[in-house]
């Protein structure tokens, strides 16, 4: 178990330690802005700060010395002729970053390796340590993204993100609303998973649709990776088959 605590708030990043079998705060970085995620990258220890400073944007902060100094880096940016919107009837606008919602180290194999999930939907990968970002067109592009719509926010978004431990050209990402998907080839190519799951805030015909299914937060098992669970609009869902079918524990 770590005996460091880095916990993201609307009012900052506050870091906590344990001493002597009591957790105690050591420190509080970035005072009064909201921190949507932190990533401490287990390869080489950076700590990463996603910020959301409202009027001003998204930032992306990143630390080499455990936070005793940050760095602004490169953000994720869409294409000008990126759009999103259209799932929930909305008219489709231009695309661009409302949320840095999520981010995930690469494998051990896959130096400088980082992922990116944001609202409106738009998965990014870096190859270097976050200094510049690329969209995965691959999912971006898939028709049923046109089925996807926000859950809470405006627009779709990208909250999970599972490197398979085993091999990690293989990705699982879970969207609010759009389902889980999972990603083959370094996510050149995606397939959408979520039967079991059921959306009751949809008309009947349409519960068991797998693009509009609202997963709020996905995990994985880390020495048992087929195993995984979903927090659902409607329940909590496990899989014991990589994210492939899904069946509901009653809570």
């Amino acid at each position: 178990m770590s005996d460091r605590l880095l916990l993201s708030t609307r009012k900052g990043l506050i870091e906590w330690v344990r001493e002597g079998g009591v957790w105690r705060r050591r420190g509080l970085h970035f005072l009064g802005d909201n921190v949507s995620y932190t990533l401490v990258d287990p390869r080489d220890g950076c700590w990463y700060a996603a910020l959301n400073l409202g009027h001003f944007g998204c930032k992306l902060q990143r630390s080499t010395d455990q936070g005793s100094s940050w760095e602004e880096i490169a953000v994720p940016a869409y294409g000008a002729d990126d759009r999103v919107g259209g799932g929930d009837g909305k008219p489709a606008e231009p695309a661009s970053l409302k949320l840095l919602w999520t981010l995930a180290a690469g494998g051990a194999d896959q130096p400088g390796r980082l992922w990116a999930g944001t609202i409106p939907g738009g998965l990014f990968r870096s190859d270097d340590r976050g200094q510049s970002w690329h969209l995965v067109r691959s999912l971006w592009e898939r028709p049923e993204r046109e089925r996807w719509f926000g859950g809470g926010y405006d627009w779709p978004g990208i909250h999970s993100i599972c490197v398979d431990p085993r091999d990690s050209t293989v990705i699982r990402v879970a969207v609010s609303c759009g389902g889980v998907w999972i990603g083959a080839d370094d996510g050149q190519s995606w397939s959408l998973h979520c039967a079991g799951m059921r959306a009751t805030y949809m008309p009947p015909e349409l519960g068991e649709e797998g693009a509009i299914q609202d997963p709020h937060c996905m995990v994985q098992c880390a020495g048992s990776p087929d195993d995984l669970w979903v927090q659902h609009h409607n329940g909590v869902f496990r899989s014991s088959d990589g994210g492939l079918r899904w069946e509901e524990i009653e809570v």
